[in-house]
């Protein structure tokens, strides 16, 4: 037994006896009550949560929901789940005495089986949750259970006629038993809304009736999720008022909600996960977060390989429970057949410290995409055989992102192509649970129900008798397998399957019957239905789960390194449901189509609409095809999102916009066409043929002298086809003469027939063409009609030719996004005249480009497509344009189109250097400048390394990123030198000064090649080579003073002190010219990535306790702000260790310093400001550390590493800052200046005791590195004279670190030191000697340390670590 669980046990003070598998006793509490109890173990269980559920399953299904008419409720239970985890369970079992006893069990991390509730055994009255005492002696333990919160099945839940009355009757219960006053509201949401108030606050009085108030808080709870769509604003009230309470609740709660799913097959995590992302979208909150901080496991659960190894083991429990036909036989399935321990998931490896290996584990896959749309790329149709056909898709998506998919065969598109659950499908899903995915993200399903599913797609149902050969037969003709093999020989296609209910709703409802007319500024269209409220809240549900399911599906099927692209006005919401679970996700979303929305769109429609401005926020990028467009977006922003803040680089044209502690970048990026796959069609002789044949034909009713107008687009009435066909009509009502000449060949391919606003309109259209046709009879040819109108649309080979045969091109959409077959006339036919509206994006990009200026106009633009008058005056002018014009004109639009084509912009998008995460290039010309670079290139450098140490594959905006600074910094300095000129903050103070005083010179050496070391670090870390970091290593040798082969030789000789001690017990090291060279300015000295990744990983497998104790400050421009190592690898010990930082939690000072030293400290700081600010000793503000404030000394810089600064100014500075000091302490009882080679150090005076500080004055003494170590070694209680310890240092400030741990430990003390200063190692040589060790070695430079560490790290460790307490093993 460990001790966590010796501890679980002996700390009971009463105890009952049960017995373990092996048949030894176990100790269980006895004497709680059995509310109590059950509290006790969903605390247990939450604190085991996050463990338990890292492999949790691996695809969550929406919770769907349909309307009754009638009022009554349905369960959310009836709809598709599959993601449940559980920690405990319930165990029907037999006594010794063979009599049926009642036990509940639990198995705990250890494996033991503990009685939760003795008292069941008992004959004793107990009373339980929603059952009256007098009834109790009567039922069984499974009726107990099925009256208490989130302990009744589904199928009770399904066959629960009233559960209003139900829920008043349980929850009157509660309130009685805890003497409370039952509200008299009559609506089932006020009275559940008073009683969440009377239980909120009663559970947190935590008084007798706690635990009975929390029992009413799940009910409440459970009734929410269980019926969400009908009561979904009482969830709502019901977290509102949780407040603060709501993690700790989460905790008690979340066990409970995994055990009723696994072992009841309700489906509440999903109800619940789904309720909190709603409430987060509709109130910009973040309680979804908020649940995944409070049980971690859920999040992780959901993510990944957790997911789906989770998912195998939760498949095999739901067979077996899905056997049981009762509640009792449903608990004795999951009990007897299903032992806890099939749910006991590998945990995350332990780093064995022992073992050898490559220093760093980094998944070297390289960037997918995945393509999220709601449409596929394909289209998918049956046929008679029975058999699926897949045939490669058309349309704007699919031309513009099929391309950048087809690249590699990694990158995956995930779509909703039609398998949907709906009908028998939602039949079989209740008794056998719905679809689960394989790794794939396609439905894994049972053999046996295989045929039975498929004829429910094919809507062909036939029963489930099919043989195995025949089973075999049906599956290679099923879809799936025909999915299969699409993914074989293309980009991999995954279905995202949905609520049918809810698709339909998303789909023809929100999207098409608001956001498409809404956002086209085409109010007229919207769904007369959304001027009811309550309509347009259900139907907004409905579009957020079908986001939601998009959402998990696509976190779940990427990889850290991936890019997700969402596409289109369906999914607006997917971001924020991602970042939600993942904020380092890398998430672009573009908008195909405009944003130019009504003016009542925030008024009117603020339901939906607070939210999608919101949600777009959450993207890390957003595209959009007009600057028009993203105006548009960003005033809406400004004039309805608070506290957005909003920031325009120019440069780069990028808008950056800062909400919630999100920042998305938003950008241009018009849409295009592949250009090579239209030329190609026309280089072909055949379709030159055909386009003189199509051209033959179209004319010959009338005249050869005329003039074909091609149109072609879907029948949408945002296309403006309506508003042409008029304006033909008045066309030749004005130009008479055209008559029997002219001809419009409109194509129209007919969709969405089945939305009533589309039906209507196309109707229209057609009575149009009919009016057009018989008002211009021609009698020279009376054959010929103005309108030839196709409503089947042409295949591409066609529609080329089509192009080729037409002499004008029209396009003309009241608003479309981009409109790409303007582009692909214009790319086939440069001789054909152009007829395009503004209301196009195609031509708000040609007109920004000047293709339309008062001295060039290269087409013709109609700005209002329903003034009849000027659009047939366009249509004239066009017609009679001259052929030479017409050519020159099409050429320079041709040669425009070409250079700008589907791959510029989806390169464009996809670069990563435009997004706000990027280091932009800029000229550093300020001190200030200067500072702000190095602090971004910390940002970058952080992540790099945090990335490296997870295994996370590296992004590629890193290497943009250090490259731009470090092109910054070479293009800003002096010509042909590394010398940086700056102007100082205050030289326009003083313009009367010499240039001398105004400007800051810095030698950047040092910070140039640490930035090519982190480039060159991430080129090696993203090989495929398992020693790549090792190979990095021996890079660093360019910088050895003595050369590469000194380099090698000192890296083998520390290499081997460090083989010789092995595993140290404590590492305690300087940081400044011990692992890092010294930069020209404190603020200036970021840890390179490539040293974080080589310190952390020494500390992880070569140390357990590691501590950098410098002499710099903590914050505020100190040691923490220039580290770019995660947290937890080492404790920073600031101010040589007077103040202590080991996490955020955690940090402590020195006390020896009383309130009257740091007072004149302070006086001594203010002094010192006051003389920097005078011109002779301005420099002195930025050379070096320049002047910091510590705790309990101050630093001012007096030289750099680069003797810039001439002796006799540094001498003055001394002068001045020794009279400041006597000035202060006259007597100088309390200050001491200590000068260095580089600064000067002004301390107070104290002594430390053997193990805690003292207030004791002592003159001439100063706190030092070894009182620092005291310190910690007092405050942490660690154990100096166990183990082995290493120090690292580099001067004489760090001789006293050295001589504490030898005092400590004198013969375990190992230590490098990195200095070529004879007189130095004298001194190590001879403190080492005076307590007879041996085991110091001198080494040339911080890059010599590095590589022995990054040696030390991959060899095989001998010695097993020890822990400060394993002494108290027993």
């Amino acid at each position: 037994m460990d001790k966590n669980s010796r501890r679980f046990v002996n700390d009971r003070p009463s105890v009952a006896k049960e017995m373990h598998k092996d048949g030894r006793p176990i100790d269980i509490p006895a004497d709680e009550s059995m509310v109590n109890r059950t509290l006790h173990s969903s605390i247990s269980r939450s604190e085991t949560l996050s463990g338990n559920l890292v492999d949790s399953e691996n695809k969550v299904h929406m919770v769907g929901h349909r309307s009754n008419a009638c009022g009554s409720c349905r369960s959310s239970n009836d709809v598709d789940s599959n993601s449940q985890e559980v920690s405990n369970h319930v165990r029907l079992e037999n006594n010794s005495n063979g009599t049926q006893s009642k036990l509940i069990t639990k198995m705990l991390p250890t494996g033991q089986v503990v009685n939760l509730m003795p008292e069941l055994n008992k004959q004793e009255s107990c009373t339980f949750f929603g059952v009256d005492s007098e009834e109790q002696d009567n039922q069984s333990t499974t009726q107990v259970l099925a009256d208490r919160p989130f302990q009744r099945s589904a199928q009770a839940l399904r066959n629960d006629t009233d559960c209003v009355e139900r829920v008043r009757r349980e929850m009157k219960k509660v309130l009685l038993k805890m003497d409370e006053t039952i509200p008299n509201a009559s609506s089932i949401d006020d009275f559940l809304c008073e009683c969440s108030v009377i239980l909120r606050n009663r559970w947190r009085a935590r008084d007798k009736f706690s635990e009975i108030a929390f029992q009413g808080l799940l009910l409440v709870l459970e009734f929410c999720l269980a019926y969400t769509k009908s009561y979904d604003p009482m969830f709502d009230y019901f977290l509102s008022s949780l407040g603060y309470n709501s993690v700790a609740f989460w905790r008690l709660a979340v066990p409970l909600i995994y055990d009723s799913d696994l072992s009841a097959g309700t489906h509440y995590r999903d109800a619940l996960l789904f309720a909190l992302a709603l409430y987060d979208v509709n109130n910009s909150k973040s309680r979804l977060r908020e649940l995944y901080a409070a049980v971690p496991g859920v999040r992780q659960s959901m993510l990944g390989i957790h997911a789906k190894r989770f998912g195998e083991k939760y498949r095999h429990l739901q067979m077996m429970r899905s056997r049981a036909s009762s509640r009792r036989s449903s608990i004795q399935g999951s009990i007897e057949n299903l032992d806890l321990a099939e749910l006991e998931f590998d945990g995350p490896a332990e780093n064995d410290a022992r073992s050898g290996g490559g220093l760093t584990d980094i998944s070297h896959h390289k960037q997918r995409v995945i393509n999220v749309s709601n449409a596929p790329p394909v289209s998918i149709k049956r046929k008679l055989s029975g058999s699926w056909e897949i045939q490669q898709g058309s349309g704007g998506l699919v031309a513009c992102v099929d391309p950048v998919m087809s690249i590699d065969k990694e990158n995956m598109w995930l779509a909703n192509i039609g398998m949907n659950l709906q009908g028998a499908a939602r039949q079989l899903n209740e008794d056998h649970g719905p679809p689960s995915t394989n790794s794939l993200g396609l439905p894994l399903l049972r053999q046996a129900n295989a045929g039975e599913i498929f004829h429910v797609l094919g809507d062909d149902l036939k029963p489930n008798t099919l043989t195995e050969n025949e089973r075999d037969v049906e599956r290679e003709m099923s879809l799936l397998s025909v999915l299969h093999d699409y993914n074989k020989s293309n980009y991999q296609l995954n279905p995202v399957i949905l609520n049918q209910e809810d698709y339909n709703t998303y789909y023809g409802g929100i999207s098409n019957g608001l956001l498409w007319p809404v956002l086209h500024n085409l109010p007229e269209y919207i769904v007369k239905d959304y001027d009811d409220e309550q309509i347009l809240r259900e139907h907004w549900c409905a579009y957020v789960r079908v986001n939601y399911q998009f959402g998990i599906n696509a976190v779940r099927n990427s990889r850290p390194q991936d890019f997700i692209w969402i596409h289109d006005y369906h999914l607006m919401l997917t971001g924020q449901m991602m970042r939600s679970l993942d904020s380092n996700l890398e998430v672009g979303f573009f908008l195909h189509i405009p944003f130019q929305p009504s003016d009542n769109w925030m008024t009117k429609y603020r339901i939906v609409a607070e939210p999608i401005m919101r949600a777009l926020l959450r993207f890390t990028k957003v595209g959009f095809q007009t600057h028009r467009d993203r105006q548009k977006y960003v005033e809406l922003v400004k004039k309805h999102i608070s506290r957005a803040r909003i920031q325009y680089e120019s440069t780069v044209d990028i808008f950056t916009v800062t909400h919630e502690n999100f920042t998305c970048s938003l950008g241009v990026f018009p849409v295009s066409i592949k250009n090579e796959d239209f030329l190609n069609i026309v280089k072909n002789p055949s379709t030159t043929k055909l386009a003189a044949e199509i051209r033959k034909e179209l004319l010959s009713a009338g005249s050869y002298k005329g003039c074909i107008f091609f149109s072609v687009e879907r029948f949408d009435y945002t296309k403006g086809i309506a508003e042409k066909l008029k304006a033909w009509k008045r066309y030749f009502e004005k130009y008479p003469e055209r008559i029997g000449l002219d001809l419009l060949y409109q194509v129209a391919v007919t969709n969405r027939r089945s939305v009533e606003s589309y039906r209507v309109y196309q109707d229209n259209c057609l009575k149009i063409v009919d009016i057009v046709n018989a008002a211009f009879p021609c009698k020279e040819f009376p054959n010929w009609k103005p309108v030839k109108f196709n409503m089947d649309g042409l295949p591409r080979s066609k529609l080329v030719a089509h192009y080729l045969a037409m002499d004008v091109g029209v396009v003309t959409p009241i608003k479309d996004g981009m409109n790409l077959v303007a582009k692909e006339m214009l790319i086939c036919n440069p001789a054909a005249a152009l007829i395009i509206s503004s209301g196009a994006g195609t031509e708000v990009q040609l007109g920004n480009a000047g293709f339309y200026a008062q001295d060039k106009q290269c087409y013709y633009r109609v700005e209002d497509v329903t003034n009849t008058e000027v659009f047939a005056d366009c249509f004239y002018k066009a017609a009679t344009e001259s052929l030479e014009v017409r050519h020159d004109h099409g050429i320079l639009l041709n040669q425009y189109l070409m250079s700008h084509d589907i791959d510029e912009w989806s390169t464009a998008f996809l670069d990563p250097s435009w997004t706000h995460e990027v280091i932009r290039l800029t000229e550093v010309k300020l001190l200030a400048d200067f500072y702000q670079l190095m602090d971004k290139t910390c940002q970058v450098r952080r992540q790099i390394a945090e990335r490296v140490l997870k295994g996370i594959a590296i992004r590629a905006h890193f290497s943009v990123s250090l490259e731009n600074a470090k092109a910054s910094l070479e293009n800003s300095c002096v010509t042909g030198t590394h010398t940086l000129i700056l102007e100082t903050a205050a030289a326009g103070d003083d313009s009367d000064e010499s240039s001398e005083h105004m400007t800051a010179k810095f030698d950047i050496t040092n910070e140039l090649a640490e930035l090519e070391n982190d480039l060159e670090f991430l080129r090696f870390i993203q090989s495929d080579e398992i020693n790549n970091v090792e190979q990095f290593v021996m890079t660093l040798g360019s910088y050895h003073p003595a050369g590469q082969t000194a380099f090698v030789d000192e890296v083998n000789k520390a290499f081997a002190l460090l083989t010789e001690g092995d595993h140290f017990q404590h590492f305690f090291t300087d940081r400044d010219g011990t692992l890092k060279s010294y930069s020209c300015s404190y603020p200036a000295s970021i840890q390179p990535a490539y040293s974080a990744v080589i310190q952390a990983q020494f500390a992880r497998r070569c140390a357990q306790f590691c501590a950098i104790v410098t002499t710099s400050p903590l914050m505020h421009i100190g040691v923490l702000n220039v580290s770019t190592m995660p947290e937890g690898y080492y404790a920073y010990g600031a101010s040589a260790g007077r103040e202590w930082y080991l996490n955020p939690s955690l940090q402590f000072k020195d006390d020896s310093v009383n309130d009257a030293d740091l007072a004149l400290l302070t006086n001594v700081f203010e002094r010192l400001e006051e003389l920097l600010e005078q011109p002779e000793y301005r420099n002195f503000t930025w050379i070096g550390s320049g002047l910091q404030r510590h705790y309990g000394h101050i630093t001012i810089a007096r030289q750099d590493v680069n003797y810039s600064v001439p002796k006799h100014r540094s001498s003055l500075l001394y002068q001045a800052v020794c009279k400041i000091v006597n000035e202060v302490d006259p007597t100088a009882a309390t200050l001491a200046l200590r000068e260095g080679e580089f600064d000067l150090k002004i301390f107070t005076k104290v002594a430390l005791s053997e193990v805690n500080s003292a207030t004791t004055k002592i003159s001439g003494r100063i706190f030092n590195k070894g009182h620092g170590i005291r310190l910690i070694k007092s405050k942490m209680g660690l154990k100096l004279n166990c183990g082995k310890i290493l120090v690292c240092g580099d001067s004489e400030t760090d001789l006293p670190m050295l001589e504490e741990c030898l005092i400590c430990s004198p013969a375990n003390v190992y230590t490098i030191w990195v200095t070529t200063n004879p007189q130095l190692q004298e001194k190590v040589r001879v403190l080492c000697g005076t307590y007879e060790n041996d085991h110091y070695v001198f080494v040339s430079c911080p890059e010599v340390l590095l590589g022995a560490m990054a040696n030390a790290t991959v060899r095989e460790i001998t010695i097993r670590p020890q822990g400060d307490d394993d002494d108290d093993e027993e």
